[in-house]
């Protein structure tokens, strides 16, 4: 371990030089962001390790957010004692997302209501929906225990490889926030296409449920794309450089997760782990939330990244059905205004504003444009507006 993390310190340098010929490429936006009015994209937490009925406090920032609309309340104990853990009912014909469902459901805390389901989008892909009976304003919809989520903590106490991500962090490796993510979990999916039993890795059921590869579920980006692809279509447009940024970046996590990986996945080769390295970040990208977590003494305060499973399946809008809120040791998904039955339900990732993202930066961060029906590749070859 100790050669491994002198080599592993060499590489990290050598990034960290690089960072300042290309510069950093900035996952999440600025904490002074003005609040917006419907798609509040971030939580503020409170300290760690408080009580699970204290609410985590909200606060704006840039990057695919947490809650929408209204305020944090601290839930009522009776009614949080009211909450059954729900029952092993089929919301889904998927069987990937039914093993999804299946996982979150041997904890006893979790709660999907039986009213939730999730089927195909017309947006593309899968999407979460109201069963024949939809949901009244404020009405539960799912409550998912913080441990079932992939958080920064879940690199850095890796046991395999925590030290290396604790390096990372603190050597400020630019965008080490993502890497630890996107790391982590790249090692954690090789592993599991080795292993016989998937329940030794933590989070198998939700890495199995989501895409990993150009295509699948209709996923593209442009961290999938070749270098003559980028050149050809993106050479002249607003996007170039934001995607030049975005790959060099990932380029650079390649280089320093094939060193972390190849000593633990040993049968994996340097394409396998670009693979899966290049997989994970798209996931991360796209999928990912941002939150501002307050050190326990209150002294400091960091952007993290964490996976959330189920309510990635969500799909965008910028005028949401659905609101978020975070607590210590969960997250709850309710009914932002009535639903009706069989009506898809929605997140805000990101406000839809110019000033905060425009929309060509919505495609090199999360692989597509809000309200867009028409290819990427059309547009680029059409010379749309958005990108020229």
């Amino acid at each position: 371990m100790m050669a491994v993390l002198l080599l592993l310190s060499a590489v990290v340098s050598l990034l960290l030089l690089q960072s300042t010929e290309v510069g950093a490429f900035v996952f999440v936006g600025s904490t002074h962001r003005q609040q917006p009015r419907s798609c509040s994209t971030s939580i503020l937490f409170a300290k760690k390790k408080k009580k699970a009925t204290q609410p985590r406090r909200t606060a704006a920032i840039a990057g695919k957010g947490f809650g929408v609309g209204k305020s944090l309340t601290t839930p009522n104990p009776q009614q949080q004692q009211s909450l059954k853990p729900s029952a092993l009912i089929v919301h889904t014909e998927s069987q990937m997302h039914a093993t999804l469902i299946q996982w979150l459901q041997e904890h006893p805390t979790t709660y999907i209501s039986p009213k939730f389901t999730i089927k195909q989008s017309k947006l593309g892909g899968y999407g979460g929906f109201s069963s024949t009976s939809g949901f009244a304003d404020g009405e539960l919809i799912f409550r998912i225990p913080r441990e079932y989520c992939v958080t920064q903590d879940d690199a850095l106490s890796d046991i395999s490889c925590g030290d290396i991500f604790q390096m990372a962090k603190i050597k400020r490796v630019p965008s080490y926030q993502m890497l630890l993510l996107s790391g982590f979990i790249a090692k954690e999916y090789l592993l599991s296409k080795r292993i016989k039993d998937k329940t030794a890795i933590k989070h198998w059921a939700y890495l199995q449920s989501i895409p990993w590869v150009q295509n699948q579920l209709g996923q593209d980006h442009v961290i999938f794309w070749s270098q003559e692809k980028v050149e050809r279509l993106l050479g002249e447009s607003l996007a170039y450089n934001d995607a030049l940024l975005i790959r060099k970046t990932v380029d650079n996590a390649i280089r320093l997760m094939k060193d972390v990986i190849q000593p633990i996945v040993e049968d994996a080769d340097d394409e396998e782990i670009e693979e899966a390295v290049k997989g994970a970040f798209v996931i991360c990208l796209s999928r990912s939330f941002a939150e501002e977590v307050e050190s326990d003494d209150g002294a400091t305060v960091e952007i993290e990244n964490a996976l959330l499973p189920l309510l990635d399946v969500l799909q965008h809008s910028n005028d949401p059905n659905t609101s978020l809120e975070s607590y210590d040791d969960y997250i709850l998904l309710r009914a932002r205004g009535d639903i009706s039955a069989d009506e898809e339900l929605f997140h805000c990732y990101q406000e839809e504003r110019d000033d905060v993202i425009p929309k060509h930066k919505f495609f090199t961060r999360y692989g597509f444009i809000p309200g867009v029906r028409e290819q990427v590749v059309e547009l680029l070859d059409n010379k749309s507006s958005i990108f020229f």
